[in-house]
């Protein structure tokens, strides 16, 4: 029996769902094919029609997630145009983001999982981490270009190692003493404070 296009979109829709949910949240080796297929409730031959192997299925993952957080940044710029960082800061360091580790950021959810990859995903997160670089560079005025660049390095490191240490802590407060921190750092390394 054939599948229709719709269905075979949809299988996909569910698949790339799942495996978003279970990547950001277990990293790569927490699940394996068998687990990606029965978390999306397909079969592992539907995981096999979408993708090649489960690194194919983390790559398109990794990619849609980092561009979905450009995409972030430049909806960001857009609509809060020179004063675009500390809300977005704001949001970076939500409850929603800091509390829920399938809604947590591509950076610090798949960064340790990229650093032991193939040089095929290597090339693709540096790819997209570099996109990024720029959107945040483009939001960065009042200094030369590589100024600019140079902060946006220190912005990244300092959201995704933030969401690190304040996931990682189990003390509320302490959680909280991080985020707050690491925002204003993110001001100061900006010279937006």
């Amino acid at each position: 029996m054939r599948y229709s296009t719709k269905h075979k979109e949809e299988t996909r829709r569910k698949l790339l769902d799942a495996a978003t949910r279970r990547f950001t949240a277990l990293g790569y080796n927490g699940l394996g094919v068998d687990g990606l297929a029965k978390e999306a409730g397909v079969s592992n031959g539907a995981f096999y029609g979408n993708f090649s192997s489960k690194a194919e299925a983390f790559r398109t993952i990794m990619t849609t997630e980092l561009d979905a957080l450009r995409d972030g940044i430049e909806r960001y710029r857009s609509e809060y145009g020179d004063d675009w960082l500390a809300p977005f800061a704001e949001f970076y360091f939500s409850d929603n983001k800091l509390n829920c580790s399938e809604n947590t950021c591509p950076l610090p959810a798949f960064v340790p999982e990229v650093a032991r990859a193939d040089e095929e995903t290597r090339d693709a997160f540096q790819s997209e981490l570099l996109r990024i670089l720029d959107a945040i560079t483009g939001g960065l005025d009042d200094v030369t270009q590589e100024e600019a660049r140079s902060h946006a390095w220190t912005i990244l490191a300092l959201f995704a190692g933030g969401v690190l240490l304040a996931r990682a802590v189990p003390d509320e407060k302490l959680t909280q003493q991080i985020s707050d921190t690491v925002r204003e750092a993110v001001m100061k390394a900006a010279d937006k404070d």
